[in-house]
């Protein structure tokens, strides 16, 4: 057997307790359910996603479109 030592804040200690303790589990063995399921699927058990890119659209005038339409055109040209 191996020690697995790990720090978490007291909160979520707490929380995670209080939970584990309405479904009849300690600590522990929930740590012990996790790793085995990680074992068994080969994976993390749950799906992991950023967040959502968020776009900002930002008003542009037309002069200044203009000259960001050249810019794009002499960066083209200079990668020809």
């Amino acid at each position: 057997m191996k020690t697995l030592q790990v720090r978490i804040p007291e909160q979520l200690r707490a929380d995670a307790d209080s939970v584990l303790a309405d479904i009849g589990l300690d600590l522990p063995t929930a740590v012990r359910l996790y790793l085995n399921k990680i074992v068994q699927t080969r994976g993390i058990p749950f799906t992991l996603e950023a967040s959502p890119i968020r776009s900002e659209v930002i008003p542009v005038d037309a002069e200044t479109q203009a000259q960001m339409d050249a810019i794009g055109t002499a960066w083209k040209q200079q990668r020809v």
